[in-house]
């Protein structure tokens, strides 16, 4: 059994990873509920001329738009026939931070209590990064994949698209993966301060010449 707390709690992170995961994933379609429709209200309200509604589909996001293009050129559509724009977000990969949060959280040394306060709290916090990350994306596949006929009724410049690009880098890489560690941090500094001379005393000292 390791005895330093670094140690037994690196080990309890990662034994708790695959039931936290776990659970969050069968559980994906009621959980993003809330993240849906908060970003429903964003897009509808801050971007009601491009897009009309936004759907759950299990764990996809359907994007509804204002936008009419052509239909694929298949047996099923007729000549010339056209649809509303419609396409689907994977929301699964901006909201892996709760079980990271959950997994981090259950393995820190404290009550039962606590660890469900702050998990509750954290999930609240962690809210916003899917929303942020799924309407970056949103706007990014307008803007950036939908071809020029929609990218310029959405109104953009050179300065708001490279804003929108780095928004969407933010989103999907640093925010979902960041912000959970951030938030455990935040809720167990006592912790924090155990475990960092912990982490000290474990580093060799530096090797200098003669």
């Amino acid at each position: 059994m390791p005895r330093r707390p670094i140690d037994r709690f690196l080990i309890a992170t990662v034994l708790w990873l695959a039931p936290a995961f776990t659970v969050w994933y069968l559980l994906a379609s009621v959980l993003l509920m809330p993240i849906a429709g908060w970003v429903q209200v964003v897009l509808t309200q801050g971007f009601g001329y491009a897009i009309v509604a936004v759907e759950q589909q299990g764990t996809m996001v359907d994007i509804v738009t204002r936008f009419v293009m052509a239909a694929p050129t298949t047996g099923a559509a007729p000549p010339n026939a056209q649809g509303q724009l419609v396409f689907s977000i994977n929301a699964l990969k901006y909201a892996y931070g709760l079980p990271l949060l959950v997994a981090l959280t259950l393995a820190a040394p404290t009550a039962i209590g606590e660890k469900l306060y702050r998990v509750v709290m954290g999930s609240l916090l962690l809210l916003p990064v899917p929303v942020w990350g799924i309407t970056c994306e949103a706007l990014k596949v307008l803007v950036f994949q939908m071809g020029p006929g929609v990218a310029g009724q959405m109104g953009t410049t050179p300065f708001t698209r490279e804003l929108l690009a780095l928004a969407y880098q933010l989103g999907y890489l640093i925010l979902p993966a960041m912000t959970p560690i951030l938030l455990w941090a935040a809720f167990h500094r006592d912790f924090l301060r155990e475990l960092l001379p912990q982490a000290r005393r474990a580093t060799p000292p530096a090797v200098t010449g003669e």
